[in-house]
């Protein structure tokens, strides 16, 4: 059997998802998937928080514009809230009272709420951190607990309202054809389409490959996580992230979510958690906090696919205008996916690149410049 589509999606996770829901509106789209179910990979094993000063200001611009969404979403979206308040407290320890001052002074423009608390007022937020070199902490009132599973049914259910085609388990081989169209083919499923979207996450470069695009320096990296029991079950803490950006710890049922925020290099796989980091993760918690940790309730791992500037890649391919990418998410695939999808979409509507720090292109130009540079 063959269908014809105006656009194909590769891969169901949350940049998929997204970009289908808001690609629907206006188009015939379908939704591709290796996997037996979406969302298998990274976007189900996310910390699934929102964090408006996160990585760079492109990233948190791409955040504030999220922001109304999920605050707001479209009536008929979402049966449940999409977020919820947690509020975060990044710890400042001996010796680093100039980076906190740093951070505060490169963010606090932005996320005017952002406030210095001393050490005192840091423990009785969260009364398990040790005393002994605490020097205060940065108190983020903003920062939000995001349902991803709610997310994601919700974008599904809008792109299949929308007419949309999910196919899960399609592991096809993908060939350009003649008349300038994408072939895809799958046991005995074939579809069509003039515009292909690489959205596939640690895979985008193997997705690039097999339709002859030249790959982009996209680079899987591991993210690391475990869930600690604690007798109370999950305390009624905020996020906690240390200012090194070796640790962080949230609660989650039955007790609290850790992880060494490690970037171990990976192969595009279903990666899983190494019991070095988990081990990693567990000293660093209880260096910080006051706990002997009995139990690890479960530990798991995810593939965070990361670019040199940390920025994410959405825009047509330059050496194939028929080609559009839409990856490099990073960290922050979860809470940009309300504004990287309608983007995506927009772009894809109008055939053009309408952000140009996002453009990838600007990483092909960079190679010849530093080539002509060498020379």
């Amino acid at each position: 059997m063959q269908k014809h589509f105006d656009f194909v999606i590769i891969g169901a996770g949350i940049a998929g998802l997204s970009a289908a829901y808001f690609l629907s509106k206006s188009a015939r789209v379908a939704v591709v998937e290796r996997e037996q179910a979406w969302g298998y990979h990274s976007s189900g094993r996310s910390a699934a928080v929102f964090i408006e000063a996160y990585e760079n200001p492109t990233v948190s611009d791409l955040s504030f514009d999220a922001k109304d969404f999920f605050n707001q979403p479209p009536d008929g979206f979402s049966e449940y809230p999409l977020i919820k308040p947690l509020g975060g407290l990044m710890v400042i320890r001996d010796g680093e009272q100039a980076a906190a001052e740093a951070y505060l002074h490169d963010w606090s423009l932005r996320c005017p709420r952002l406030q210095h608390i001393d050490a005192q007022e840091a423990l009785g937020r969260v009364p398990i951190l040790r005393r002994e070199g605490l020097q205060g902490a940065i108190l983020d009132p903003n920062l939000m607990s995001i349902d991803t599973n709610q997310l994601m049914q919700s974008y599904l259910r809008g792109f299949r309202a929308n007419h949309g085609e999910l196919f899960c388990g399609f592991d096809c081989s993908v060939e350009s054809t003649p008349t300038q169209q994408w072939r895809m083919r799958s046991d005995d499923q074939t579809l069509t389409t003039p515009i292909l979207v690489n959205a596939s996450g640690a895979w985008a470069n193997q997705t690039a490959e097999h339709a002859g695009v030249q790959i982009l320096p996209i680079a899987p990296r591991r993210r690391t996580a475990a869930l600690l029991s604690m007798p109370s079950g999950a305390p009624s803490w905020p996020m906690v992230r240390t200012m090194d950006q070796t640790l962080y710890f949230k609660p989650e049922d039955p007790g609290v979510m850790i992880s060494p925020q490690d970037e171990g290099e990976s192969s595009a796989c279903d990666a899983q958690a190494e019991e070095l980091d988990i081990a990693v993760a567990i000293d660093r918690f209880q260096t910080l906090c006051d706990f002997d940790v009995s139990r690890v309730h479960s530990h798991w791992a995810g593939l965070r696919s990361l670019t040199p500037d940390r920025c994410p890649v959405v825009g047509f391919a330059e050496d194939s205008a028929n080609f559009f990418w839409l990856a490099g998410q990073g960290g922050a695939g979860i809470q940009t996916s309300p504004a990287l999808g309608k983007l995506a979409a927009e772009c894809l509507l109008s055939g053009s690149n309408l952000d140009l720090r996002l453009d990838p292109s600007r990483f092909l130009h960079q190679e010849h410049a530093d080539a002509h540079q060498a020379k």
